[in-house]
């Protein structure tokens, strides 16, 4: 059907994630292609029920073990995919009427397996709604860790782990920051304009921008519309990209007329911002695996009016075909990670990842970093940068592969970094936490190659 609701399409896509491994921004990105008769309510509607479902997911499916009289595991997963969008929009969306989180639940059951699941969704969703206040979560004198993984919709392992590391009182800290909705931030494009200029033209046309804290390009949007719908993007005037992203490339402190290596470098975000510090003067190696990587990178160089950055098709754990140990001056090692600082964004990392995936991800990281020391001149400077917050993919790496490579030093983190920027500097490395400055979590260190 093509005239599908949102909560219908919604349905869609959770069930296509249970299906396999995909990851929701595209998939609503290709149902809102496909769905064209929504409308810009309907779109923004749709995105909120999938986004905070994924986010409450943990909270939402202890609710369901409550109040469901079939045992949480033995109910069928497009069920219980019903179940949690009609439950999210009863719990947390106190604008949308009950009646119609429940009538539109029921239909969307009906269709899947009939009256019998029509009427178990209505029951246990009509349940929950008479004792919507009574809901009996895990006591404060239950584990502390237990109660935090359901309250606040986090893996029990990771919850555990963090309680271990940081303890109760900030692990709960941290899982209400990663519940938050992430800004909208831009990084102006100063090969065009400055970030005073575009903050002019974004307010002219009646959005409400502010100067980031930390980074001397970003600028936060404050109840934006939706991505499609920002004004001058097509021109090229910013970039879309988180803070402490923007962050990184202060710290490489790229000069115009040199010879960078941006490994890993899809979607471009920081391989554009790179040149936009070099002047687009000198010449940007940008790695990736595949060809349709290559061409996000493209786009987005074109867009942004960047033409000094050649796309290489290249594993970097192996052989690349740019000239070995001369005319390097600098790498950028934005390497593959478990994506932890960025739950805020992408919360089905938290249901998907664990921590077999952390130590997989190490080795690779490790294997990465050392093939590409190969590469930079002697004098030259290597950042290492990931988007978690776990010692196994930062310090671990970097320690290893200074254990190994004597030929490498840690260079003072703050080289580049604006002022601001001093709390984040955590000893020899730079360290973001989503926990109330409004950044993702970054982990960067800055090494050099002796001469």
């Amino acid at each position: 059907m093509r005239n599908k609701t949102p909560r219908a399409v919604c349905l869609d896509i959770l069930n296509r994630m249970e299906e396999a491994d995909c990851h929701p921004d595209q998939l609503l990105t290709d149902s809102l292609k496909r769905y064209r008769h929504l409308t810009s309510l309907d779109r923004a509607f749709l995105t909120e029920l999938m986004y905070g479902v994924l986010r409450w997911r943990g909270n939402l499916d202890w609710v369901i073990g409550q109040f469901s009289k079939t045992p949480f595991e033995k109910i069928e997963s497009e069920i219980v995919n019903i179940l949690r969008i009609g439950l999210y929009q009863i719990l947390f969306l106190t604008r949308t009427p009950v009646s119609a989180a429940v009538n539109e639940s029921v239909e969307l059951a009906k269709k899947t397996r009939g009256k019998g699941g029509g009427g178990f969704v209505n029951g246990v969703l009509r349940s929950v709604i008479r004792k919507k206040e009574e809901i009996p979560y895990p006591g404060e004198t239950e584990e502390p860790a237990r109660t935090i993984s359901v309250v606040q919709s986090h893996p029990l392992w990771l919850v555990q782990r963090w309680v271990e590391e940081l303890g109760v009182e900030e692990s709960t800290k941290v899982c209400e920051a990663n519940q938050q909705h992430a800004p909208l931030v831009l990084r102006t494009n100063t090969l065009k304009n400055s970030r005073e200029g575009l903050m002019k033209k974004l307010e002219v046309s009646g959005l409400k921008p502010f100067a980031t804290a930390y980074s001397e390009e970003g600028i936060v949007l404050r109840d934006p519309p939706a991505v499609s719908d920002l004004p001058f993007f097509r021109e090229g005037l910013y970039a879309i990209q988180d803070e402490a992203s923007q962050l990184v490339t202060a710290i490489l402190d790229p000069r115009p007329g040199e010879t960078i290596l941006d490994a890993c470098a899809a979607p471009g975000g920081k391989t554009t911002h790179v040149a936009q510090r070099m002047g687009n003067e000198g010449k940007i190696y940008a790695v990736d695996l595949t060809v349709e990587k290559l061409k996000w990178i493209d786009e987005g160089c074109r867009r942004l009016g960047v033409t000094m950055v050649n796309t290489i098709r290249g594993d970097t754990r192996r052989t690349l075909p740019v000239p070995e140990g001369t005319g390097v001056d600098r790498i950028l090692a934005d390497v593959p990670c478990s994506g932890f600082g960025t739950l805020r964004r992408n919360p089905d990392l938290k249901w998907r990842k664990g921590m077999e995936d952390i130590l997989r991800l190490k080795d690779l990281q490790s294997s990465i970093l050392n093939n590409l020391s190969r590469y930079l001149s002697p004098g030259g400077t290597l950042v290492y940068s990931t988007c978690t917050v776990f010692h196994e993919e930062n310090e671990d790496v970097v320690e290893e592969f200074l254990s190994q490579h004597p030929e490498f030093q840690l260079d003072p983190i703050d080289k580049g970094l604006p002022e601001p920027c001093a709390p984040f500097i955590r000893g020899v490395y730079f360290k973001s936490f989503p926990r109330g400055d409004g950044m993702d979590g970054f982990f960067v260190a800055r090494l050099t190659k002796k001469q």
